[in-house]
C-alpha cells in the first residue's frame, strides 16, 4: 500500500520516514494527525491509521469546527505510520517540498460503520469521533460524486464536515487561533528557520552572562530543587506563586537526539510517556535540562492522581502507545536548569522561567506552568477554593536551590467535609481507646455509604471522649449499606455504632472508589445533622456517572487560578531584542505602560450616521472605566465584536484568543452546553476595556455572578423587554416591578438596556443559588402580572404578546448573560446600558439620550452612581418571600 508513497521519494534526497512503526490502532480506530504543510500551496494533511498504514486526505482549507463547513480532501497516497512524528523541511526538488509541522495529532474512533473504518472508507462514507488536542468530536468524511475528480489529478474528491456536537463552532476559527505545532511548537514559516529560537535563548544567557556548564551531563549531576512545606502562605513582592500539582515529578535531559525522564529517585521514565520524549525531541533546541511535573487531566481538567496511577502501572509497550494516544500526560514545565552549553542554575528564577517560556509554546503534550504575581494569600484561597492540592510560592530572584531551603516554600490546601461516624476499630501499639473512626456519608435517605477510616489527628483527650460517646451509642449491626463491587470494605472484627455523631475531616481528595485520601480528624461538629452529609465521592448521585463532577464554584476556582495571571514574561517575543519588563507589586504585577494599548485603525467610522469612530468608543470605555469596573471585577466578559462597525458582519466571541497579552485576566470554565472549557476575559483595568474595544468589541455583556463563585447569582434581574410594545409601556411596567419588590420590602435599582428595555435589579446576599433567585423572580413577576394585565406578560414569544412587554426572569441563569452597566450598544446614536434613579423613569424617556458622548459627562456630573446598590446593597430572599407569598396565597 505505499507504492506510490515510495515511488515519489528518495530515501537519499529527502528527510521523512521510510518504515512503519508496531500497530496502535485497531479496525474501529487508532491514530489520527493532521500535518500543515507548505508546499506549492498551503494545505492541510489529514491521516487516519488503518492497514498499517496512515490513509491520508489533502485539505486545502484545513478542517473547520463550523458543521456549516464543507472542506474539500482530496484522497493521496497512503503513508506509513511513522510519517505521523514527521516536521521539517522538504527539500526543493523534492515531491512536496517545503515545511511540514504536526499540527495536532491523536486519536479516532469510528462510529458507522461500527469497527470498519477500512468498509468505511471503501463505501465513500465515514463517521468517527476525534481526540486530539485542538480537534475534539465527530466529523464525516465523504466521497462526493460526479466528475470533479479529474480535476485534481483523477484523485478521488471527499468532503470532511464537522458533527454538530458540543464541540462544534460557528465562530472559533481554530487554523487561525491555534497555528502551532503539538510537538515542536513552531509554526509551519518558523520551521524553516528552527534554530532561530535555540540562536536567541543563546544570545540572551550571553547578555545574562550566564556560565558555562562543567558538570557531566547526567541526571546526578543535577539534584533536583525543593520545596520546604509551611503551613501559612507568604506575601510580598519578592515571591511569585505557582500551582502544585499532583503529579509525577520529572527532569527531562535531551542531549541531541537522546531524551530522557528522570525521577527523584534517579529512575527513568521515558518508556512509560513516550508522548511527553517525542514533543521533548520535536522542540528546536538541540540540549536542555528541565523541570516539570508530569499530570493527568481528568474529565474536570483537573490534576487526576488516580487516572495517573494507570499509566505510572502499565508496563505492556503497546498499551503504553495505546494510553500515550487515547489520554496523553501533561509535562508542565517550571524551570529551565541548562541550556546548551549554559547552566542557568545561578540565574535568578524570573529570567529562566522567561526562556523557558520561549521554548514552551503549551500546544501539545508540554505545558509552560505560568506563575502569579501579586496576592499570595487571595491566590492560595482560590487554589484551595478549587481543590487543588496547594501552591508553591518561589522567590523571584532565587537561584535553582540545591536541596530544600527556604527559596522555594510548598504550602498545601486543606479539604474538609463532614462524616458520619458508624462505628471503631481496635487500637494498636501504644493507643488506648480505639484504632480508627468508622466514616459515612448518605446516598439517599437511611442508605448510609461507608467511605474509610481516620485514625489520625486525636489527642488523648479526644481518644478518650470520643469512644464514651461511641460505646454510649454501641450497635451490633453495621449502620453503612452492603459495600458494592470495587467500593471500601469496613474492617473485620469492627465495632459500630447508631450514626448519631457528624465529625469534621480534613483530607486530600476522593479515590477512584469513593474512599478519602490521607484523613485526618479535626473535631466533632456538635451541632450537625447526620442526615445533612451527603455523599460527595465519585458516582455521586447528580454526577456524570464514572466521576464526581465539582461544583461550579470549584471548577470556576480552578479555571481562574489556571488562566494566564498578570505576568509581563507570559507573551514574551521570540525576538530576543525586545527586553522583559520588570514587573511592578502594582497593577496585577504589570506597570501601565506595559499594559498600555496600540490603538488600531482609531478613524474607522463605527456608527455611520453619526460619524462616531472606533478611537471615540475607546476613549469612552477609558472614560467611563470608573464606573464601569466595579460591575466587571471578577465576572466573566462575552464580547461581540464588530470589526467594521455596526454596519458591518459581527459575531460572538466567548474564548479569549491566544495572541491577546498576559496581563489580561483570564477564567477557563467548563460549558455544560460547549462540553469543554472556554477561557473568558475578566476585564479588571481601563487598559484591559481600551484593549477589548480596539479589537471592535462594542457591548460587553457579563455573568450574573463571579469568580470563583458562578454558582451564586450577585442579583435579582428582571429583564423587561418591550419589543412589539413601546417604551413607555417598558416604563409602566418597570414601575409596577419596582413597586412589587419595595412592597414585600426589597429595594430595587434600575437601568437602561441601551435599547427600548430597562433592567430592574436587586442585590443579593451571597450563597442563593439561580434556581432560588429564578423562582422568587417569577412570583414577583406573577404579581406584577396581576396588577397589569393589559400592559405585562409572560409570554417569551414576541408574536404571543399582543403588544404587551415581556417581564423576562429567565434570563437570569448560568452562563447567561445581559448587558454590562455603561456598556455601548451596538445601535444608532450609540446608546448605553444607563443606571438610572427611579425619579428619572418616566413615560417620556429615551434611552438615546444616553450615549458614548453624554454619559461620561453625565457621570462626572452626578458624582455618584444610583444603580450601585446592585453590588453594595446585598439582600436577602426569606423576609421578602414570605410577604411574596401571603400575597398569593392569602389565607
Amino acid at each position: 500500500m505505499l507504492e506510490e508513497y515510495h515511488r515519489k521519494r528518495s530515501p537519499q534526497h529527502t528527510p521523512e520516514p521510510f518504515s512503519g512503526s508496531a500497530r496502535v490502532g485497531s479496525s474501529g480506530g487508532g491514530m489520527f494527525v493532521v500535518q500543515k504543510h507548505h508546499a506549492r500551496r498551503l494545505h492541510y494533511d489529514f491521516r487516519l491509521e488503518m492497514e498499517g498504514v496512515l490513509r491520508s486526505w489533502a485539505v486545502p482549507r484545513g478542517p473547520s469546527l463550523n458543521p456549516a463547513d464543507k472542506r474539500l480532501a482530496v484522497m493521496v497516497e497512503d503513508h506509513p505510520l511513522d510519517y505521523a512524528n514527521f516536521e521539517g523541511v522538504i527539500p526543493a526538488g523534492n515531491y512536496g517540498a517545503g515545511p511540514v509541522i504536526v499540527w495536532d495529532r491523536g486519536a479516532y474512533r469510528v462510529t458507522d460503520p461500527p469497527n470498519d473504518a477500512v468498509g468505511g472508507v471503501r463505501a465513500g462514507k465515514l463517521d468517527f469521533e476525534l481526540h486530539g488536542f485542538k480537534l475534539q468530536g465527530g466529523y464525516t468524511l465523504v466521497r462526493t460524486r460526479g466528475g470533479g475528480a479529474r480535476a485534481s489529478g483523477d484523485k478521488p474528491q471527499w468532503l470532511l464536515i464537522k458533527k454538530r456536537d458540543a464541540f462544534a463552532s460557528a465562530e472559533d476559527d481554530v487554523l487561525e487561533r491555534r497555528p502551532r505545532s503539538v510537538l515542536s511548537g513552531l509554526t509551519v514559516e518558523e520551521m524553516r528557520t528552527p534554530a532561530a529560537l535555540s540562536d536567541a535563548i543563546t544570545a540572551e544567557l550571553e547578555r545574562l552572562r550566564a556560565p558555562a556548564l562543567k558538570a557531566p551531563f547526567a541526571p546526578k549531576s543535577f539534584p533536583f530543587g525543593l520545596a520546604r512545606l509551611e503551613r501559612e502562605p507568604v506575601s510580598g513582592t519578592q515571591w511569585l506563586y505557582e500551582l502544585k500539582y499532583d503529579g509525577v515529578r520529572a527532569l527531562a535531559l535531551r542531549d541531541g537526539r537522546s531524551v530522557r525522564l528522570v525521577g527523584r529517585s534517579g529512575a527513568d521514565f521515558s518508556a512509560s510517556y513516550p508522548e511527553v520524549v517525542l514533543a521533548l525531541s520535536a522542540l528546536p533546541c538541540e540540549r536542555f535540562v528541565v523541570d516539570g511535573e508530569i499530570v493527568t487531566p481528568g474529565a474536570d481538567g483537573r490534576p487526576n492522581f488516580q487516572l495517573l496511577q494507570r499509566r505510572i502501572q502499565a508496563r505492556d509497550r503497546d498499551e503504553i502507545a495505546r494510553l500515550a494516544l487515547l489520554a496523553p500526560v501533561l509535562y508542565y514545565a517550571f524551570d529551565l536548569i541548562v541550556f546548551g552549553r549554559f547552566d542557568l542554575r545561578g540565574l535568578a528564577l524570573e529570567d529562566r522561567k522567561a526562556l523557558l517560556r520561549r521554548m514552551i509554546q503549551d500546544e501539545g503534550p508540554l505545558r509552560y506552568l505560568d506563575h502569579h504575581l501579586g496576592d499570595g494569600r487571595a491566590f492560595y484561597d482560590a487554589v484551595c477554593a478549587a481543590g487543588l492540592e496547594g501552591v508553591v510560592a518561589k522567590l523571584r530572584t532565587a537561584a535553582y536551590p540545591s536541596g530544600r531551603t527556604g527559596a522555594w516554600l510548598k504550602i498545601k490546601c486543606p479539604t474538609v467535609g463532614r462524616f458520619v461516624i458508624g462505628g471503631w476499630t481496635e487500637p494498636g501499639g501504644a493507643r488506648a481507646h480505639f484504632g480508627a473512626l468508622l466514616l459515612g456519608q448518605y446516598e439517599a435517605p437511611g442508605v448510609l455509604r461507608f467511605v474509610g477510616r481516620v485514625g489520625t489527628g486525636f489527642d488523648e483527650d479526644a481518644l478518650r471522649a470520643l469512644s464514651a460517646k461511641m460505646r454510649a451509642f454501641a450497635v451490633d449491626a453495621s449502620p453503612f449499606r452492603r459495600p458494592r463491587a470495587g467500593e471500601p470494605v469496613p474492617p473485620r472484627g469492627a465495632h459500630y455504632c447508631t450514626p448519631a455523631m457528624v465529625c469534621e475531616v480534613r483530607f486530600s481528595e476522593w479515590t477512584d472508589d469513593g474512599a478519602l485520601r490521607h484523613p485526618s480528624f479535626i473535631a466533632l461538629a456538635e451541632d450537625a445533622n447526620p442526615t445533612q452529609c451527603v455523599y460527595q465521592g465519585p458516582r455521586a448521585a447528580g454526577s456524570d456517572g464514572a466521576r464526581a463532577k465539582p461544583s461550579r464554584q470549584t471548577q470556576t476556582a480552578l479555571s481562574d487560578i489556571e488562566s494566564r495571571p498578570s505576568n509581563p514574561i507570559r507573551n514574551l517575543p521570540n525576538d530576543s531584542r525586545r527586553e522583559r519588563t520588570k514587573a511592578s507589586p502594582r497593577g496585577g504585577g504589570v506597570p501601565a505602560e506595559t499594559r498600555r494599548v496600540k490603538v488600531t485603525h482609531p478613524d474607522k467610522v463605527f456608527w455611520p450616521t453619526e460619524g462616531y469612530t472606533k478611537g471615540e468608543l475607546i476613549s469612552y470605555y477609558e472614560a467611563i472605566a470608573p464606573w464601569m469596573l466595579p460591575y466587571l471585577k471578577d465576572r466573566p466578559v462575552v464580547l461581540t465584536r464588530y470589526p467594521d462597525g455596526i454596519a458591518g458582519k459581527s459575531f460572538f466571541q466567548k474564548d479569549a484568543p491566544d495572541y491577546a497579552p498576559g496581563w489580561i485576566r483570564r477564567a477557563r470554565i467548563y460549558s455544560e452546553d460547549s462540553r469543554r472549557e472556554i477561557s473568558f476575559f475578566i476585564l479588571d483595568s481601563a487598559e484591559a476595556l481600551a484593549y477589548v474595544a480596539n479589537l471592535g468589541a462594542i457591548p460587553i455583556h457579563i455573568w450574573s455572578s463571579r469568580v470563583p463563585t458562578l454558582d451564586s447569582p450577585d442579583w435579582l434581574l428582571f429583564d423587561i423587554d418591550p419589543k412589539g410594545s413601546t417604551t413607555a409601556q417598558a416604563v409602566r411596567v418597570a414601575l409596577a416591578t419596582g413597586a412589587v419588590l419595595r412592597a414585600v420590602g426589597m429595594r430595587p435599582y434600575v437601568k437602561t438596556s441601551g435599547q427600548a428595555g430597562l433592567h430592574v435589579m436587586v442585590g443579593l446576599r451571597p450563597g442563593y443559588s439561580y434556581a432560588q433567585a429564578r423562582m422568587f423572580s417569577e412570583l414577583v413577576a406573577r404579581l406584577v402580572l396581576e396588577r397589569l394585565p393589559g400592559a405585562a406578560t409572560l409570554e417569551r414569544e414576541v408574536g404571543a404578546r399582543a403588544g404587551k412587554v415581556y417581564i423576562d426572569y429567565l434570563q437570569l441563569g448560568e452562563g447567561k448573560t445581559i448587558a454590562a452597566p455603561f456598556s455601548a450598544r451596538p445601535y444608532p446614536g450609540a446608546p448605553v446600558s444607563a443606571p438610572l434613579r427611579w425619579n428619572e423613569l418616566k413615560m417620556n424617556l429615551n434611552p438615546a439620550r444616553f450615549n458614548i458622548k453624554t454619559m461620561p459627562a453625565r457621570m462626572k456630573r452626578q458624582g455618584t452612581d444610583p444603580f450601585l446598590g446592585v453590588l453594595n446593597d446585598p439582600q436577602e430572599l426569606e423576609p421578602a418571600l414570605a410577604k411574596v407569598e401571603s400575597v398569593l396565597h392569602p389565607g
